[in-house]
């Protein structure tokens, strides 16, 4: 991607989310183990590339948006890693 580092950060969010709900049905095929530890390390890379953007300064509405994930969770999110406002 060749855009502005805000830009590429969103980008990183929307594949983000892209690998967490395109891969659960996979995950689900394994134990119960798995799935647990999948879908907590494609979240914890969610998470991660939320707090980034949000550094870039993307607004956390385009980040709900982008994760496709409640704002209020976005906002959690950036509490919890000491970058909400």
């Amino acid at each position: 991607m060749n855009g502005s580092p805000m830009q590429e950060a969103r980008w990183a969010v929307r594949q983000a989310a892209q690998r967490l709900t395109g891969e659960a049905p996979a995950l689900t095929a394994g134990c119960a183990e798995a799935l647990q530890a999948g879908l907590a390390t494609r979240a914890a890379e969610l998470k991660e590339a939320v707090v980034a953007a949000w550094r870039t300064g993307a607004r956390p509405e385009d980040l709900a948006e982008d994760a496709r994930m409640d704002l209020d969770a976005v906002r959690a999110w950036l509490l919890c890693a000491g970058e909400g406002r």
